[in-house]
């Protein structure tokens, strides 16, 4: 499970940076309060800083985090000197401390996430290991108006064989796979089941969703070029609810084996606005797609992608995990109680319905 780092340890060690960073700002360049406070104001009235800070707050924890540590300081802040190999190797290292236990068949992924298209949303949704029911919290129809826990039934035509569909059958799959980089990375590059991802069409509309992550997509079964391999590999990360540790660790030095994925130099924010390490890679294509794995710069732990297109038209999408963990009920999140039963609304598609006989 790519979990993230501690709410309360990333919270007192960005506390801490900023303390730093607002010292040094004052011995270099004294200013009155309300000087500061002025250019405070005009950085964010810009529409770019205001639309991200609104975006962090409704994100949550992580929003929270990040509207308290700072979201006007500079974006080019050198980070790591690390190469690429040696921040994936981290990633790997981190990644084989995972639960290596599968979860029981009615046991539920919680799932809390952070989707820009541009426009950022927050949504916390769960699914069951069997992949028989999804959850989330909210109003429907036979919610009569009120904010409850949404059960809804999963038909069977919709598992499509692809990877994160069923987490059942993804944990298994992955569990087949070689542990060494180079053999892992050819059967990912060559099994249908982790056919998907990019390999250049068109950018999603606006106002459409964005299906370049999208497994129901009819998708070439083999991933030939490096740009199809890392895109593959990142939507195992980013897709599958729960992932063998070995094998979560193997995918990050498969990643590291791709020409062409790079460490960016620069400080970077996920879609939550959490200051993170990105690993790119540029497809070169007609478009100017670039990819983007973000990574907690402590841990080394999965947080998230973003993709731009800068061609006839920009366009940028990114999606953040803010946080993820197995628990026993729909409505429940890691560590909390089971929601009250009273609360929990289950919905049957009219095509699951039962049949009953005519007399």
């Amino acid at each position: 499970m790519n979990t993230p780092i501690g709410f309360k340890e990333r919270l007192g060690a960005e506390l801490a940076a900023l303390e730093r960073a607002r010292a040094e700002r004052t011995e270099q360049t004294p200013t009155s309060r309300h000087e500061t406070q002025a250019r405070a104001g005009r950085v964010f009235a810009q529409p770019g800083v205001r639309r991200t800070v609104l975006a962090g707050l409704a994100a949550g924890a992580a929003a929270t985090l990040f509207a308290t540590t700072g979201g006007l300081e500079p974006q080019n802040r050198r980070v790591h000197a690390d190469t690429v190999a040696q921040v994936l190797d981290a990633a790997a290292v981190n990644a084989s401390k995972g639960p290596g236990q599968e979860p029981g068949l009615r046991q539920w992924i919680y799932t809390n996430t952070v989707t820009c298209m541009p426009v950022c949303g927050n949504q916390a949704s769960w699914i069951r290991y069997d992949g028989a029911q999804s959850a989330f919290v909210g109003k429907a129809f036979e919610t009569k108006g009120r904010t409850a826990v949404v059960v809804n039934e999963i038909p069977d035509f919709l598992d499509q064989g692809r990877v994160g569909a069923e987490p059942r059958e993804t944990w298994q799959v992955l569990s087949q796979l070689p542990t060494e980089p180079r053999e892992l990375l050819a059967r990912v590059s060559e099994d249908p089941f982790f056919a998907g991802g990019l390999d250049r069409s068109e950018p999603p509309t606006r106002s459409g969703p964005d299906n370049r992550h999208d497994f129901m997509d009819e998708r070439p079964t083999a991933a030939a070029t490096p740009g199809a391999r890392f895109s593959r590999i990142l939507n195992i990360l980013q897709t599958a609810p729960n992932i063998p540790p070995e094998i979560n660790a193997a995918l990050y030095r498969a990643l590291a084996l791709i020409p062409g994925t790079e460490l960016v130099g620069t400080s970077t924010r996920d879609a939550a606005g959490r200051p993170s390490l990105a690993i790119a890679f540029d497809f070169h294509d007609r478009m100017r797609t670039r990819e983007y794995l973000y990574l907690d710069p402590q841990t080394y732990a999965y947080r998230g992608y973003r993709m731009d297109w800068d061609g006839e038209r920009r366009f940028s999408n990114s999606f953040a995990l803010a946080s993820t963990g197995v628990v026993d009920h729909p409505g429940q999140v890691p560590g909390g109680p089971a929601p009250d039963p009273s609360n929990v609304v289950k919905i049957t598609p009219p095509s699951m319905a039962p049949l009953t006989k005519k007399h």
